[in-house]
């Protein structure tokens, strides 16, 4: 990689993290995260796999 191209990456990594207006919107305006209808508030138990399943993501 040259120094030119090593500049451009940079600059482009800084204007992509910059803020921006959106990131300075008021606590006010952002809505809060509604409860779902269907949520009893109990959590699931752990059901573990057979030996000889697996799973990913």
């Amino acid at each position: 990689m040259s120094e030119a191209e090593y500049d451009l990456m940079l600059e482009t990594i800084s204007g992509a993290v910059a803020e921006s207006a959106q990131d300075n919107v008021a606590r006010s305006t952002v809505a809060t995260m509604r409860r779902a209808a269907n949520d009893n508030s109990v959590e699931w138990p752990l059901l573990p796999f057979p030996s000889d399943w697996y799973a990913s993501c």
